[in-house]
């Protein structure tokens, strides 16, 4: 596997001075997945987590419904030459999927298709169903939990250049993170971990490092994760989102602030 990190070589100018020196950045490379040898998507992403990259991706995406349709996921070419880099997934699915797999389509197509929020919502709701879960916990409980997210972020205090999600339990006894160069990949990495864990998401809060875009929330509705608690803001059309789906959106979450804005009856002690 590729190291996440890069020595290079800066200059680096501060207060007036200037340095030759070294520093490290994060690794960004291609994955490409494929569907029975077929190409179907490339993701640039941190090295590390490409299975339960992939199984996020196809999950959050809505090809697969859970992880009993993936009949086999494996790497390219590694088993004949170890040194090639597993940038190639291969993965083999039930009929079922494959079938969703031929029919996916953006449903939105963000940044130019000339839908506002509701219609772009509308769409979604036809064929994402609403968020059910009972999940509920206290103003403490959720402070306690964003308190632990940096230090699921490791590569970000060395490197500045990482986005991370943690995938929690109310009381923290289940706890599982991931970094990533993009948002959405470390959300899905955190969400394949999941799979694989066999965790149930639907009593499970999902915290985020940077803002709330529509993407973000979509992936943790198509989950079933109903709370998103992140320590930047969220867009509009997340919020219109959020509050037709039914999920319980969080924004600059710090251990002793935060604003709920959709769906404040999952945080048990908020005055309302």
């Amino acid at each position: 596997m590729s190291p996440p990190t890069r020595e290079i070589h800066l200059w680096r100018l501060h207060q007036g001075r200037q340095e030759y020196t070294t520093d490290v950045v994060i690794v960004e490379e291609p994955l490409e997945i494929r569907l029975a040898g077929e190409p179907f998507q490339v993701l640039l992403r941190l090295p590390g987590l490409e299975k339960e990259l992939t199984l996020g991706f196809l999950y959050t995406e809505g090809i697969i419904r859970s992880l009993s349709e993936v009949i086999t996921l494996h790497f390219c070419g590694t088993a004949t030459d170890p040194l090639l880099p597993p940038n190639v997934l291969d993965v083999i699915l039930t009929p079922e999927a494959r079938a969703r797999a031929g029919r996916r389509h953006l449903e939105v197509a963000y940044s130019s298709c000339g839908l506002c929020a509701k219609e772009a919502v509308s769409e979604i709701k036809a064929t994402v169903p609403r968020l059910s879960s009972t999940l509920s916990l206290t103003l403490t409980d959720l402070a306690a939990l964003v308190a632990r997210l940096p230090e699921a972020q490791p590569l970000f205090h060395a490197t500045g250049g990482t986005h991370g999600v943690a995938l929690a339990s109310p009381d923290g006894a289940t706890f599982v993170s991931a970094e990533d160069v993009g948002r959405h990949n470390a959300m899905d990495k955190a969400i394949g971990q999941a799979l694989l864990k066999r965790l149930d998401l639907t009593r499970l809060v999902a915290l985020l490092s940077g803002r709330i875009s529509f993407e973000m929330a979509l992936k943790c509705v198509r989950a079933g994760i109903p709370i998103l608690a992140a320590v930047s803001a969220p867009t509009s059309m997340a919020l219109e989102l959020a509050r037709e789906l039914g999920l319980t959106l969080v924004g600059f979450a710090r251990p002793h602030r935060l604003n709920v804005y959709t769906h404040p009856e999952r945080l048990r002690n908020l005055e309302r």
